[in-house]
């Protein structure tokens, strides 16, 4: 089955987030990012075309020489509404002899025209104008000769800058610059508001499993659970934060992109941009289909690499039997034989890397040289609509059409990892917790007769064996029990299902007579608490971590349940006492020093029922002296459970519950047990034997 939801990257960032807030800032200042490129790209144009041509132009014909004169004036304010009088008629420009080449007027022996009104224009209009130093004018002219847009042509009159070649240039290039530099600080600012969106869905998300956790997490018998949303917390929801801000930034900035590529494009030539485009967009398939079957041969490839180098190991371990057996030259050649395989697939792994880069290359090569070709061509042929600097632009924008599309198609790589990553998250979500309270539940009293179990079954999943099968117990109150088993989490499920960590799949948990599954879950968790020695401390303050946030317990009663359970005095000894910081960035308690600040943390509530498993790692001697006088002081007056870790807790409890195969096959005394039960003498020697820790050691490091 699929770990992938086709629609789990949609339920993490819907589409319709597009159009609000910081994703909407972000896809109007990318637009805005696309029109200041295809400004770059305009101007980009005037700086070649003023190289090329070097504001000289040439004119022929009396209307297109009428039609530059026009460019040429200036415009002129615009009369008061109240003078009656007309204009005066424009300026000639000067005709300097450096800058008008030649002017050839109509030979004498024309008859010459009849005089013209005083409105008309002038007889005297050559028909053929040559000029030099001109700034842009024959980007102007061409420009409005091709698309008949006023827009150049006022730039031209109303900026003199631009009206010389020297003064041109700079104009143009310190404007580009300026409109570079645009670019980049809207760029910047899209990435932040991008990284504000993608920050919102991964706190979001993060919320989301924190709750799910905290509702999942006290059921987890064996760590898997924590350990999964530990992962989904750090991990997936990382993937899914990088992949929304990739989404976000990414497809307005390559999509606006693209379109005012092929925009400027087409607005150029469209029949050249739809003769590029063709091959372009064929070879472009072409190497994406060539790229997926180049990943599944190098795939196979690496497999049976992998196979042969296990194949090539396994020789090596078995050196006695070729010895032993005489078999050095028939194990030498089968050597040889694997290894010749091996050197095979190695040089086909080497070939179809070499093929796949060659193709890929030559592609490039190839589509290269036919858009050079077709735009070369056009300027040879009608050098008239397409001059050289436009030719060069059409050039460049074909090659930076690899920058969009190649990001599009990264991005939806990127967006099928976060896919994979949002539904892992979004399955943990979907899980439903075993515990809930139930409608009607009744307020639990301190437990005063007796904690029984009746025919309980568990297992952590139904289809999975079961861990308690028929456990039928009965402690009675002001007990002190020690719960142990072969199988470790068969102790810890009885311990979770007191306090309703866990749900039986069948039977009762019975507390007074009163079942535990009609009971509200804070009073039965206020009398019934769980301490465990492998629990981390919270972070926070010594004095935070003993009330838990409650702000009920003053701190002198905090400094009595630290006495009881002989916290009080390392907590006297850190850097602020009871206001030292503890957790990642904060004092680190050994393992005796959290398991009773644990103790001193339930000890504050006085529960009548105490659940206490044992820390599984080394204790030095202070804190078993420590803790034999705290348990002498726990132990009175409540109900205890303990799964223990120390010989010295089974010497003091009352009795010893041991478990087998999910049911209760003994219940006795420690010595009693001893003295009765193999299955018990066995479990004890297991763990308590002095020689239990060489036995895992290998010999050189005894």
């Amino acid at each position: 089955m699929s770990n992938r939801q086709p629609n789990a990257f949609h339920r993490a960032f819907p589409a319709r987030e597009f159009f609000r807030g910081s994703a909407r800032s972000v896809v109007f200042w990318s637009f805005i990012n696309g029109l200041l490129l295809a400004f770059l790209l305009i101007l980009f144009f005037l700086i070649l075309d003023l190289l090329d041509h070097r504001g000289q132009i040439s004119v022929q014909g009396v209307e297109r020489v009428q039609q530059l004169q026009e460019i040429l004036t200036s415009p002129e304010p615009e009369a008061p509404a109240e003078t009656t009088e007309p204009s005066e008629e424009p300026a000639e420009p000067k005709a300097d002899t450096d800058e008008v080449a030649a002017v050839e007027e109509k030979p004498a022996s024309e008859p010459e025209p009849k005089a013209a009104p005083a409105d008309s224009q002038p007889a005297t209009t050559p028909d053929r104008l040559v000029l030099s130093d001109t700034g842009i004018l024959p980007s102007v002219w061409w420009t409005h000769s091709k698309y008949h847009l006023g827009i150049m042509k006022s730039v031209y009159q109303r900026v003199p800058l631009l009206q010389q070649n020297q003064s041109a240039l700079f104009t143009l290039i310190l404007v580009a610059l300026v409109v570079a530099s645009i670019r980049v600080l809207i760029r910047w600012r899209c990435r932040l508001r991008s990284l504000k969106v993608s920050h919102h869905i991964s706190t979001t998300l993060r919320n989301m499993i924190h709750r799910q956790a905290l509702r999942l997490g006290p059921g987890d018998l064996s760590g898997k659970e924590t350990d999964q949303a530990f992962h989904l917390f750090i991990q997936d929801v990382g993937t899914v934060q990088n992949g929304v801000f990739h989404w976000v930034y990414g497809l307005t900035r390559h999509t606006v992109t693209l379109a005012i590529l092929l925009l400027i494009a087409v607005s150029i030539d469209w029949r050249l941009t739809l003769q590029c485009i063709i091959p372009l967009a064929a070879a472009w398939y072409f190497l994406m289909q060539h790229r997926k079957d180049y990943d599944l041969q190098h795939a196979r490839t690496l497999v049976t690499i992998d196979t042969e180098l296990s194949l090539l190991a396994e020789n090596l371990r078995s050196t006695r039997l070729v010895r032993g057996y005489g078999m050095e030259n028939p194990e030498h050649e089968q050597f040889q034989k694997h290894l010749a395989k091996y050197t095979e697939n190695l040089e086909k792994l080497k070939r179809v890397e070499g093929w796949g880069h060659r193709i890929a290359r030559g592609l490039a090569v190839f589509c290269s040289c036919l858009v050079v070709f077709l735009v070369g061509y056009k300027v040879l042929v009608n050098p008239d609509s397409l001059p050289l600097s436009a030719a060069v632009l059409v050039v460049g924008i074909f090659g930076f059409f690899y920058l969009p599309v190649n990001g599009l198609h990264e991005l939806f790589r990127v967006r099928e990892e976060s896919t994979v990553a949002a539904s892992s998250i979004y399955r943990y979500l979907n899980l439903i917790p075993e515990v809930g309270q139930a409608v009607g539940a009744k307020f639990l009293e301190p437990m005063s007769t007796a904690l029984q179990f009746e025919n309980v079954n568990y297992s952590l999943t139904p289809s999975s064996p079961p861990i308690l099968n028929g456990f039928d117990l009965k402690i009675p109150a002001g007990s002190t029990t020690a719960l142990v088993s072969l199988e470790k989490l068969a102790p810890r499920a009885v311990s979770f299902l007191v306090p309703r960590f866990i749900e039986p799949r069948s039977g009762r948990v019975l507390i007074d007579g009163e079942d535990t599954a009609w009971v509200t879950l804070e009073s039965l968790r206020a009398e019934a608490i769980f301490v465990s020695g492998n629990d981390p401390c919270l972070t926070g303050t010594v004095k935070d971590n003993i009330r838990c946030g409650d702000e009920r317990y003053s701190l002198q009663e905090v400094i009595a349940a630290s006495k009881e359970s002989h916290a009080h005095q390392f907590i006297q000894g850190l850097p602020q006492g009871y206001e030292t910081v503890l957790g990642q960035h904060g004092e680190d308690l050994t393992t005796g020093e959290c398991f009773r600040l644990g103790l001193a943390r339930a000890l504050l509530r006085k529960p009548a029922l105490m659940i206490i498993e044992e820390p599984e790692g080394p204790l030095d001697e202070d804190t078993k002296t420590l803790l034999e006088d705290a348990y002498s002081r726990i132990f009175q007056n409540r109900t205890v459970l303990v799964i223990p870790s120390r010989i010295t807790t089974l010497r003091r409890v009352d009795q010893v519950v041991m478990i087998h195969e999910g049911k209760v096959e003994a219940v006795d005394s420690q010595s009693n047990l001893l003295k009765k039960s193999a299955l018990y003498r066995h479990w004890e020697y297991t763990r308590f034997n002095q020689f239990r820790h060489s036995q895992d050691t290998p010999i050189e490091e005894r």
